[in-house]
């Protein structure tokens, strides 16, 4: 049986450390292009400071948001979404996220948070929500972003 060709440097540092998909689109989906963004998410004041809170994260296209705003225009979907469970105490420490994007960016990438009350049980892993019009964003600049929720 012929050795596997090798997986490109890219694609190697890309997967690195983060989530099974990022495994699973190295190497079977033969995705062109794959990026790891991290955001630092953090809120200094949480209003329902009991209990545990569903943080989502996703990022957009910056053409697909509302200029001005963290909302998505119609049909708009995010390159990369994440969901998981957070406490008030966490967030005012800051919470690290790794996000895996599969494909092109046109003009930027914008990072969007949020924070709802309830477990992190949304399908496709907060893939499908749509931010709240409270949602805050930034702009991703390099590979790391940090964002307050205020």
């Amino acid at each position: 049986m012929a050795p596997l060709p090798p997986i490109p440097k890219s694609v190697r540092k890309a997967a690195t450390g983060v989530s099974w998909l990022a495994l699973v689109a190295a190497t079977s989906l033969g995705v062109a292009e794959l990026e790891q963004v991290k955001a630092r998410v953090s809120a200094a004041e949480v209003a329902d400071e009991g209990g545990i809170h569903r943080l989502i994260v996703q990022t957009y296209d910056a053409r697909d948001l509302r200029p001005g705003s963290s909302q998505p225009v119609a049909g708009a979907k995010p390159l990369a979404s994440t969901q998981r469970a957070v406490t008030a105490e966490e967030l005012r420490q800051g919470v690290e996220v790794n996000l895996v994007r599969m494909g092109e960016v046109g003009q930027g990438e914008v990072v969007v948070a949020w924070l709802e009350r309830g477990e992190p049980d949304l399908e496709y892993d907060g893939l499908r929500a749509v931010p709240p019009p409270s949602a805050k964003s930034s702009t991703v600049e390099g590979a790391a972003v940090r964002l307050v929720l205020a």
